[in-house]
């Protein structure tokens, strides 16, 4: 139940951000530029806490530029992200 609860999540938490990219020039009359790039921060924010939760302790010996790249990297789970932070760690070892 906890995976399967944090994927979908994460999965609505993409939705909005590909949503927030084709549509933000349409928003911003009604919610403004501020709002719209806040809210896109909060929804990364959301997606850290979340890759955070997949990987357990292991994340927060992570350097925080690690876990920005393998997000900003593409449109994947944070599952799937788990995997690229452990193997760059891997590499770097």
């Amino acid at each position: 139940m906890h995976e399967d609860a944090i994927e979908r999540v994460d999965r609505a938490a993409l939705t909005l951000l590909r949503a927030l990219d084709r549509h933000s020039a349409e928003l911003s009359p009604y919610l403004g530029e501020g709002n719209l790039l806040t809210l896109r921060r909060e929804v990364e924010n959301l997606r850290r806490a979340l890759l955070g939760v997949q990987m357990g302790p292991l994340y927060w010996d992570i350097p925080a530029e690690v876990v920005d790249e393998v997000l900003h990297a593409g449109p994947f789970l944070v599952s799937d992200a788990a995997e690229r932070v452990s193997e760059r760690l891997k590499q770097k070892k």
